[in-house]
């Protein structure tokens, strides 16, 4: 690195679009200078958005002048990385108001795509929960294919099924290999089988169709030449697959998809040639060849350059992969219940034979199953009886339960659900010990309003007061609950004092704006509030954050009300 320094190299701009060189046999140098304009330590992830790079190590400058060393690439043992993840991540921590250098050596077998991007570690995560979640449904719903296919192999004793378990799970470990998921999770340290691992899966799963077409299942020419090729290419398959171990990495993997693309084509052409007299009886066939070649091409491309860019944000070999594997799936489920049916209708004709015989058997039978009908249907009215009045029982718990803990009158939550909910709340906030705010309010002068206007006024001016505390509470585990008679408390988990003190006095502008109107008069009213914020210390106790925030809407009582007041508190509650 620091011979790279001295010599003072023209460096080469590339400013837009994915980096792609091609193919290239030394070691390639990009320097990269970032700048942070803020004045704080910025942390950013720089992604090498290409798994499968032998080797690159970063040389990150310091502020001091020192030098600081990362190794990636597949062709190292996963913990030498400094993430331990299946991306090839480099962590950067940008000082404020400076400028950064990083130079990346990159080592590679074949072509050099090298896709950067740069994110926060937050939006990163994000991002990746996202892919991941995608990423295991879909490898799940694989899994379960090749769980099912497996069950039915050792129910049935298909080899068929057998060939279809085999065939989806070279394809899942090879998406698994091209995804990075199994230099994580599977061979870490065998670095061996992560480099040589692409093009022994590409030949394993291009094989592995070879006995799923001799068994029938797809549909192909019935020439005897057709089979004999078939075995030459599944023997001559095998033995190129020997053959890649020794080669170098880059020769390997050329030969296995130049192989696989040949091999495709073949059975391209042999099912075109099926003695099939409607099209549409091998036009799932050949959609599914078409899926494999462009699988394959678009993965030969990016080895041979012709493509640039992430390879794993385009879904096109996870999308042609999956097609694949649900329709070999679907074959061999029709191919069993195929012979299934075949297998009942030779029984049936076996039990025609002796009709004559057994007709006094057989009616004795009918006699018997029509009662054992009528019985089930007799269980089954009672127990869809039982059910519709449990389901009914249900419904008038939760209903009651709803009533509970809900105010008849401003249809917010009740004292009683509140101080439960209040446990809750201070429990969580000594265990994540964030903060916990809790506003009391109280309607002013409520006793002049129900002397002069009446109570049927004073219960409209409640619910006219709950609703305006309602529309101000955006965050769904902020909540208001009617404390008693006119006044209402606010919990607000997870809040500073600052941002409870704010929203109390957007409620109190909004409550002094706000008129009731009943009949021909208008009513207006004011409110008063007491906050109290603080991280809960004594969860046996969580009355003390009531106490304290009623304390302090004493306070704006005394002070003349119309007014927000906080509680201060030396210690935590």
């Amino acid at each position: 690195m620091q011979a790279l320094l001295n010599d003072n190299p023209n460096w080469h701009y590339h400013r837009s679009g994915a980096l792609n060189l091609g193919e290239v046999d030394q070691q390639v140098w990009i320097k990269i200078v970032l700048r942070n304009d803020s004045l704080i330590e910025l942390p950013l992830l720089l992604s090498v958005n290409n798994n499968l790079l032998d080797s690159i190590t970063a040389y990150i400058m310091q502020p001091d002048h020192a030098i600081l060393t990362l190794d990636l690439g597949d062709s190292r043992p996963l913990m030498q990385r400094p993430i331990k993840h299946e991306a090839q991540l480099i962590p950067l921590e940008l000082p404020g108001k400076r400028q950064t250098t990083l130079y990346l050596k990159v080592k590679h077998h074949g072509a050099l795509n090298i896709p950067l991007s740069l994110w926060h570690p937050v939006e990163y995560l994000k991002y990746k929960s996202k892919f991941n979640l995608i990423y295991g449904i879909l490898a799940g719903f694989l899994l379960a294919m090749i769980a099912t296919n497996f069950t039915m192999y050792t129910f049935t004793r298909r080899k068929y099924f057998m060939h279809g378990t085999l065939l989806l799970l070279s394809v899942w470990l090879l998406l698994v290999h091209l995804y990075g998921f199994g230099y994580r999770y599977l061979y870490a340290d065998w670095q061996w089988m992560q480099q040589y691992g692409q093009s022994l899966l590409v030949l394993l799963s291009t094989l592995a169709i070879v006995p799923i077409l001799r068994s029938g299942i797809l549909p192909i020419s019935t020439a005897s030449y057709v089979d004999v090729g078939l075995k030459y290419l599944l023997v001559s398959g095998l033995g190129l697959t020997l053959l890649c171990t020794l080669l170098p990495i880059t020769l390997a993997l050329k030969v296995a998809y130049v192989f696989a693309i040949l091999a495709v084509l073949y059975f391209f052409v042999i099912t075109i040639k099926a003695s099939l007299n409607k099209l549409s009886q091998r036009l799932p066939a050949v959609t599914v060849y078409l899926c494999l070649m462009i699988s394959l091409c678009y993965q030969f491309g990016f080895e041979l350059g012709l493509l640039s860019g992430a390879l794993l944000e385009r879904p096109v070999t996870y999308v042609c992969a999956l097609f694949v594997c649900a329709y070999i799936s679907y074959a061999l489920a029709k191919q069993y219940i195929f012979e299934r049916e075949s297998h009942i209708k030779q029984q049936e004709q076996k039990l025609a034979k002796t009709r004559a015989e057994d007709a006094l058997l057989k009616e004795k039978l009918i006699i018997q199953e029509q009662a054992q009908q009528d019985l089930e249907s007799s269980i089954d009215e009672r127990t869809f009886e039982l059910q519709v009045t449990l389901r009914e029982l249900e419904e008038k718990n939760r209903e009651l339960e709803r009533l509970n803990m809900e105010d008849p009158l401003t249809k917010v939550k009740n004292r009683r659900y509140f101080d439960k909910r209040l446990m809750m709340e201070v429990r969580r906030s000594r265990r994540e010990q964030t903060t916990l705010s809790v506003v009391m309010l109280d309607i002013d002068h409520f006793k002049r309003v129900n002397d002069v206007y009446g109570h049927l006024a004073g219960d409209q001016t409640i619910c006219a007061f709950a609703n305006t505390i309602s529309k101000h509470l955006k965050r769904p585990h902020d909540e208001v609950f009617r404390y008693g008679g006119e006044e209402f408390v606010i919990l607000l988990p997870n809040t500073n004092v600052q941002g409870a003190q704010e929203l109390a006095e957007q409620i109190r502008e909004a409550t002094a704006s706000c008129i009731v109107n009943i009949a021909d008069q208008s009513i207006q009213f004011t409110t008063s509030a007491g906050v109290y914020s603080a991280i809960a210390q004594d969860t046996k106790n969580p009355t003390l954050f009531t106490d304290f925030a009623d304390k302090a809407l004493y306070e704006a009582k005394q002070s003349g009300r119309n007014r927000v007041c906080i509680y201060q508190h030396t210690q935590e509650t």
